[in-house]
């Protein structure tokens, strides 16, 4: 055989182990005989101890573990999940119940944005023993309303994996319009996944049937164009679904900066109430508002009984909502909101209507303001602290209707000037009154030569 230059030996007895460097070339040089590789003998971590315990329910032996290393308690174990997360995901209601009593860990715990109840709704094992241990979880206190990063709820891992014992214990306390980032509520999944006692339960608890998913269905849509018949014929018709005007959706005309239904009507701008739902993670509530006919300042001055009465149930979804209000009321306002152009601008008739609007829309914003205000603190102490504001406040307000009805009456005097008729009618009026008529004068010019070419040309043809 070949061996490396400056080891050739003629001996008979040169045995490979010289030069095989997976064992122990001192003890193969004492011993020529060829002995049998022994891999290293493996001890078991306690993490994968307790991973073993857990999924299969060992109890005692979790116990055990978690004397042994503590530290494994609150830490996420190898595989990747914390324990109570894994206990919850397995199903084992003995050990959660243990974690929870005996070691007092945190119901809510989560690992990234999942929680146990996440973990428990989305599990594989029997449903049985999944609804033991969500019932343990909320009497433990555990949040239903609650999104993971992909804006999954407990609710929506419940429908897709399969548990319509844990969707009828938390529907009535869960939001049934929540989306997640793929824009999809409850009753999508349920639909999607061909739920159908889920959707019964959905629609009988008052799930929206209005939503549209990102390909613009809407879940009865969704259900038709999957082929699941059964489902899209427990929808009502499409007659019987509102759909969104559109004024709310977008600016149509300049009259949706100018005026409401009649000229002396405000703006409603409804179109900003969609925005502003949308920053309040709110956006799928916009169909309430707009079947109630929602304009800008009435929304504005929201108050929690209000929206009681609108639907809102969940405490949650309210509070949502008024924080939004209160964050956008405590901004403080600025000159520079206003529309404003440079000096030595030449201003047409566009740009004058364009910077009234923008005038008439933050005065509808102050307005809201204090109004909102005026909600939040009682009227006698808001006269006494404020009283040298609102006198001043009274007399802008007082000043700037003599400013706008001045306006108004120049607006007028110009009106006046122009011609309401066509570029081209010329009024009676006006030519007898003792002006100057340009066009009758011309135009009487054309029709004399016009009728003097005529004769001329008789003539000479004669």
């Amino acid at each position: 055989m070949f061996r490396p230059a400056g080891f050739y030996s003629d001996s008979e007895n040169d045995s490979d182990f010289d030069y095989d460097f997976c064992y122990n070339n001192s003890e193969a040089k004492k011993d020529t005989t060829r002995t049998e590789y022994s891999p290293p003998v493996m001890v078991e971590r306690n993490d994968d101890l307790l991973y073993k315990a857990v999924t299969e329910g060992n109890l005692e032996e979790v116990k055990r573990v978690l004397e042994l290393d503590p530290y494994l308690l609150t830490c996420c174990l190898r595989q990747g999940w914390p324990l109570l997360l894994l206990a919850c995901n397995e199903a084992q209601f003995d050990i959660v119940k243990y974690l929870l009593e005996v070691r007092r860990l945190d119901v809510n715990q989560a690992n990234g944005l999942s929680t146990a109840l996440m973990a428990t709704c989305s599990s594989k094992c029997n449903p049985e023993s999944v609804l033991r241990v969500a019932e343990l979880l909320l009497d433990f206190g555990a949040v239903i309303n609650c999104k993971d990063a992909y804006g999954m709820t407990p609710l929506m891992f419940a429908i897709v994996n399969d548990h319509p014992d844990v969707v009828r214990l938390i529907i009535d306390q869960t939001s049934l319009e929540a989306t997640d980032n793929e824009g999809l509520t409850a009753l999508f999944h349920a639909v999607n996944n061909r739920r159908i006692e889920m959707v019964q339960m959905l629609l009988k608890a008052g799930a929206m049937v209005d939503n549209v998913n990102r390909r613009g269905y809407t879940p009865k849509q969704e259900a038709e164009f999957r082929g699941y018949n059964e489902i899209a014929d427990m929808f009502p018709s499409e007659k019987d679904c509102f759909e969104i005007p559109y004024k709310y959706l977008g600016y149509g005309h300049y009259r949706d900066i100018m005026q409401g239904q009649t000229e002396k009507d405000l703006p409603g701008y409804h179109q900003e109430i969609g925005l502003l739902l949308y920053g309040m993670y709110s956006d799928q509530h916009l169909t309430l508002f707009a079947k109630e006919d929602f304009d800008l300042l009435r929304f504005l001055t929201l108050t929690d009984d209000e929206l009681k009465e609108l639907g809102f149930k969940l405490p949650f979804e309210r509070k949502k909502i008024l924080y939004g209000l209160m964050k956008f009321h405590r901004q403080a306002w600025s000159k520079r909101s206003l529309k404003k152009y440079p000096q030595g601008h030449r201003y047409d008739s566009y740009d004058i209507l364009e910077m009234l609007g923008n005038h008439l829309k933050q005065m509808t914003v102050l307005h809201a303001s204090l109004i909102h205000v005026a909600q939040m603190i009682p009227s006698a102490e808001l006269k006494s602290k404020f009283a040298s504001e609102l006198d001043s406040c009274h007399r802008k307000v007082d000043q700037l209707q003599q400013t706008m009805a001045a306006f108004g009456e120049e607006i007028r005097r110009i009106h006046s000037l122009t011609a309401p008729e066509p570029v081209l009618y010329v009024s009676q009026n006006r030519c007898q009154s003792g002006r100057v008529c340009w066009f009758t004068r011309v135009l009487k010019l054309s029709l004399l030569s016009a009728v003097l070419s005529l004769v001329v040309y008789k003539r000479l043809k004669a």
